[in-house]
């Protein structure tokens, strides 16, 4: 690092002291309502008991007028027996005919209908929570997150929620059961508490308790306090999940069927600590890795969508995401995008004292010319200091010898004040007969604040850094990042902030020598509706060391290069029936020039009908050539229910020339019990006509008992 940007972060270090002192006011307090007999989960409040609970009522708005009173009145009641945490929720609107409610599918954002989360920090140690959020029509979204950033939005949890809509709003009725919850045995418990609701036809946002805009849902240190939960039990909580699968596979040269079975075993050995056993598990993907095109000299990163390993993925994080990750679980079971079988793994997760935990080994069996491989990762985080922590991470590859690799490394955050973060790592990885250049370190200092928010990051990745399980996008660079945005709200009609930016970026490699360096200025502009207009020029200076291909048979030839472009976005909201988005850029591209533009159309005729259709086209003349290419994507999704969905997907690539069809039905016919249909299907279209690649055909059952 140079001593300008050492002597920069000094400075902005000094700059935000006077806010990390601030003091926290006290918190609101709720006292839950113990009962005899639980409520009938219909969504209907019609149970004397709801009548005789107090209820929240003093709900304020986030969003567009922070701290003014919310425009509809919202009460909600909270009862708890030794089982679940009930909620009643009556949330009145003066014209009820005007309530949204289009969102079935299970995790689907229902935050673009009128909605309601309730929030929990169920450890009560003001870092961490989880969120259950709903809307009329009983559609369920939970997610797992920390104040320090992590956000899990695969958690799916056992709970239950049911809507309805009356002449004075709408109600809801929601129960969560307590082995759904991590907690620390006490006589009374203490956990956590943030509400929410979204009036959504007017872009309301209103909580309890209020937070200013400098906090949002994430800022689990400001939830109010919820005490007194007497005579609570997590229960024994063990799930045990058979599988079976019949299927048939097809491709251009053989043919197959299989049937199979296998079995997941999660078992609740205190009420914060998790374990997982899988047996022979099914990694079979629901859904098509999205066709791409690479204009760049670096790989694709593509994201883990297998549900053993993104359940508890935030846990495992270390290092830069997307960018250098020490553990990059679709290095498991995967190989050059086929599937290698996995004999087996276990792991278990969660809170020992004040120590986060995270273990797991998975074994892969011999398999078309791969050998059996065994992935084994440990990983800790330690609270400290109220909101921060520091860590460590083992990583271990062994079977394969080119792969065979142990890397280890240890990180921390430092949380405090308002929304003041310091974090860095450092990791090392060991393989045979390389001894230099295998580290990477990084070290970040950020504030985010509704008026301003700010980054100063540098990055340090060696020649020769490759963990095993990780994924590297760039090694050889030293990496200076600075990031600054200015978020002022004028007050005028119809427009909620403004914001000004400008990213530096300045990376070089271990030679000393700049490769590349970034100025990118850029405006947006929110608008009352939360539609979105952007705009951002791009003055760019990359050196490629060697030729790199981004089309067949086209070439960027090694050499320095000045690429500006400018970009023009807009956005609207997705909760209107009719939505849009569109993206146009053009400019100097490696000696040449470039034009891309892409469309999104959404639209939502009924309720149960989502059709979406997205286009992007690339138009690029170099000089080692020219060409064209049109990745085109269509979405009919069709939701009988919340628990029974189906959808349908196409993708096409003209470059690729490949033709993607996707369908898929879901039905959750219990919590946690499921049955998948899926036909997957991937054609090429040469000059000549229509060859098959592959297809597959599967039927999957899910059974989950809960003991």
């Amino acid at each position: 690092m140079t001593r300008k940007a050492i002597a920069l972060e000094i400075c902005l270090w000094f700059m935000v002291l006077p806010a990390a002192a601030q003091v926290q006011a006290e918190k609101a307090v709720v006292r839950p309502v113990r009962i005899e007999e639980p409520p009938q989960i219909d969504g209907l409040l019609d149970e004397p008991l709801w009548q005789e609970i107090e209820p929240i009522t003093d709900f304020r708005q986030y969003e567009p007028d922070n701290g003014e009173p919310a425009t509809e009145r919202t009460e909600v009641r909270i009862g708890y027996d030794s089982r679940f945490l009930y909620f009643g929720v009556r949330a009145y609107d003066r014209e009820p005919d005007k309530i949204i409610a289009r969102i079935f599918e299970r995790d689907a954002n229902v935050d673009d209908d009128d909605s309601f989360t309730v929030a929990i920090d169920s450890l009560n140690d003001n870092r961490t929570a989880v969120a259950f959020d709903t809307n009329v029509l009983g559609t369920k979204l939970d997610v797992q997150y920390s104040e320090g950033g992590a956000y899990n939005l695969s958690w799916d949890a056992i709970w239950y929620a049911k809507g309805n809509v009356d002449e004075l709003g709408f109600t809801l009725e929601i129960a969560i059961p307590f082995f759904s919850l991590r907690f620390k045995p006490a006589d009374e418990v203490e956990m956590g508490l943030y509400l929410d609701r979204i009036i959504r036809r007017k872009n309301e946002d209103v909580n309890w308790p209020y937070l200013t805009r400098d906090y949002n849902f994430l800022s689990v240190s400001q939830y109010a306090r919820m005490v007194g939960l007497t005579g609570i039990e997590r229960g024994v909580d063990v799930e045990v999940k058979p599988y079976g699968i019949a299927g048939y596979s097809e491709t251009s040269v053989e043919s197959a069927r299989e049937v199979d079975a296998g079995l997941d075993v999660k078992w609740g050995l205190t009420s914060n600590l998790t374990s997982d056993l899988t047996l022979n598990p099914d990694f079979a993907q629901v859904e098509s890795d999205a066709l791409q095109v690479n204009l760049t000299r670096f790989n694709l990163f593509y994201p883990e969508k297998r549900d053993f390993f993104i359940e508890s993925a935030d846990l495992f994080e270390f290092g830069l995401p997307e960018q250098a990750e020490v553990f990059f679980s679709r290095r498991i079971g995967l190989r050059h995008g086929s599937e290698v079988p996995i004999l087996g793994g276990a792991r278990a997760y969660g809170m020992v004292g004040n120590t986060n935990i995270g273990l797991m080994t998975m074994q892969t069996r011999e398999s078309s010319g791969f050998e059996g491989e065994n992935f084994s990762v440990a990983r800790v985080k330690h609270n400290i200091l109220g909101r921060s922590y520091f860590g460590g991470i083992l990583t271990s590859r062994k079977g394969e010898a080119k792969f065979e690799d142990t890397t280890a490394g240890g990180d921390f955050m430092l949380l405090f004040g308002t929304n003041f973060k310091i974090n860095g790592s450092l990791a090392r990885s060991n393989r045979q007969g390389i001894d230099e250049g295998n580290w990477m370190g990084n070290l970040s200092v950020r504030q985010d604040m509704d008026l301003y928010d700010w980054v100063v990051s540098y990055d340090d990745i060696g020649r020769n850094f490759a963990p095993g399980m990780g994924f590297i996008l760039r090694p050889d660079q030293r990496n200076l990042r600075a990031n600054i945005h200015y978020n002022p709200r004028p007050g005028w009609k119809g427009v909620r902030q403004l914001t000004f930016g400008h990213l530096y970026r300045r990376v070089e490699n271990h030679d000393g020598v700049l490769e590349t360096q970034i100025f990118r200025p850029r405006f947006w502009v929110e608008f009352q509706t939360q539609d979105w207009l952007m705009t951002q020029y791009n003055d760019t200076f990359d050196r490629v060391p060697y030729p790199f291909q981004v089309a067949p048979g086209v070439f960027i030839q090694a050499g320095d290069y000045k690429n500006r472009q400018f970009l023009a976005f807009f956005r609207s909201h997705r909760s209107r029936r009719i939505a849009l988005r569109t993206i146009y850029e053009g400019g100097s591209f490696y000696g040449g020039d470039i034009q891309s533009a892409s469309f999104e159309l959404i639209f939502k005729p009924v309720p149960q009908l989502h059709l979406s259709t997205e286009h992007t086209f690339d138009r690029v003349d170099v000089s080692g050539g020219s060409f064209d290419s049109l990745i085109s994507t269509l979405l009919v999704s069709y939701n009988f229910s919340p628990a029974l969905t189906t959808r349908f997907a196409t993708q096409y690539s003209s470059l690729l020339e490949d033709f993607v069809l996707n369908f898929r039905l879901r039905w959750i016919y219990a919590p946690r019990s499921e049955v998948w249909l899926v036909y997957d299907e991937t054609r090429r279209f040469p000059t000549l006509g229509s060859l098959l690649r592959d297809r597959a055909l599967i039927l999957k059952v899910v059974h989950n008992f809960n003991f």
